[in-house]
């Protein structure tokens, strides 16, 4: 009732007849915490975070979507979704590279839903790869603390660091056949930058038979690659990243939760040779009435092929997750987590949500530097609309 009466006056802004815009929906959560947060281990004090109390937002958004019947079985459909970063530090940097809050910045597009043929988005949308074994996945549920500063999937994080959401971008997501479902994404590159085509591919295949649920997923960026003995990413003509993915996950009927992904990459350096490197993760969780324990661990592995003189070890993180979550309500939870990643000397994985920089603070050129560990203990509530 809540949803329909706040629809209902979003609809009576537009100047064109409510009834056009009768099936808007107006949904999001707010969610925000407190938690104790460092990153050291480096050795060098002067790069080292030291321990203080944050509060934090734990990806809190607010979106607007609806659907027309156009006959036929077939629906046009729109969205716009919204970080609400301005929750918490008004929108403006704080341990972070750049402000987030601005309007559109996550999913949004328009398109269309068939029934026998499936959803054709143009837009900004989650790649097909993130969202068959990526965070994208809630069905798949192997990212326990998704949303929260103990997401740990993420370009930059220990685990499915090829997941992405794509600008300018057409995707394709069939309906269900026989369990399985199908994906496809375009990241067009506008900007063809020295006559480079930057686009980006991503594929997706998934199964599901009641608790189970089985998926793989294919990346490729066109015209990047990478510095020598590095991951750094940059556009140059004929480099290319490729990224593949294959993930699984089963619920019992006593509550008993188990998941686990695996993922390999591999990096064209610019200067000729390709280098690769794989990561996985294992998640476990067991529900307790209106409770839940997660526990998740996941390691990214050493970085092959690397120049005389380099050590593939020192690039290596591996990510501790511990925690739960507690239902009041349908629409509010509370949640706690301890989280630690573990950088090798090379290496700066941060956290997907709230990363920890210790350099640049609220500016663009934010980094964390390699061989910091970042860890956070936190404390929040969610509540749902």
């Amino acid at each position: 009732m809540q949803k329909k009466n706040l629809a209902a006056i979003v609809a009576s802004l537009f100047i064109v007849p409510v009834a056009a815009h009768a099936d808007v929906t107006i949904y999001g959560f707010l969610s925000g915490g407190i938690e104790s947060a460092k990153a050291t281990g480096s050795g060098n004090s002067a790069t080292e975070y030291s321990s203080r109390t944050r509060v934090v937002d734990e990806n809190s958004r607010i979106g607007f979507k609806g659907w027309e019947d156009l006959g036929g079985g077939t629906k046009a459909i729109w969205q716009v979704e919204s970080s609400l970063r301005n929750f918490e530090q008004g929108g403006q940097p704080d341990n972070s590279s750049t402000a987030n809050a601005t309007f559109g910045t996550r999913n949004t597009f328009i398109g269309i839903d068939n029934g026998d043929f499936g959803k054709v988005l143009l837009g900004q949308n989650d790649s097909a790869y993130k969202m068959f074994t990526g965070s994208g996945n809630s069905a798949l549920g192997t990212d326990v603390f998704v949303n929260t500063t103990a997401d740990n999937f993420g370009k930059s994080s220990v685990n499915s660091r090829g997941e992405a959401r794509l600008i300018n971008s057409i995707h394709w997501f069939s309906p269900k056949w026989a369990g399985f479902t199908l994906g496809g994404s375009w990241g067009v590159d506008e900007t063809r930058t020295s006559g480079t085509d930057a686009k980006r591919i991503s594929l997706g295949l998934g199964y599901n038979w009641g608790a189970l649920n089985l998926a793989t997923a294919w990346d490729k960026q066109y015209d990047k690659g990478v510095a020598a003995n590095t991951t750094t990413a940059s556009v140059n003509s004929g480099s290319n990243i490729s990224f593949y993915s294959i993930a699984a996950s089963y619920k019992f009927d006593f509550g008993t939760f188990i998941g686990g992904n695996y993922e390999w990459g591999s990096f064209d350096q610019i200067g000729g040779g390709q280098l690769k490197q794989d990561d996985w993760l294992i998640a476990l969780g067991q529900d307790f009435g209106a409770a839940s324990v997660k526990l998740s661990y996941g390691e990214l592995g050493r970085l092959k092929n690397v120049g005389a003189g380099i050590n593939g070890d020192d690039f290596k993180a591996k990510q501790w997750t511990l925690g739960g979550y507690y239902n009041l309500s349908k629409s509010t939870q509370l949640v706690a987590y301890y989280t630690k990643i573990t950088n090798n000397a090379k290496q700066n994985a941060n956290f997907a949500n709230n990363p920890v920089y210790d350099s640049g603070l609220g500016t663009g050129g934010a980094k964390l530097t390699a061989g910091n560990d970042p860890q956070a203990f936190g404390l929040g509530m969610k509540v749902s609309f």
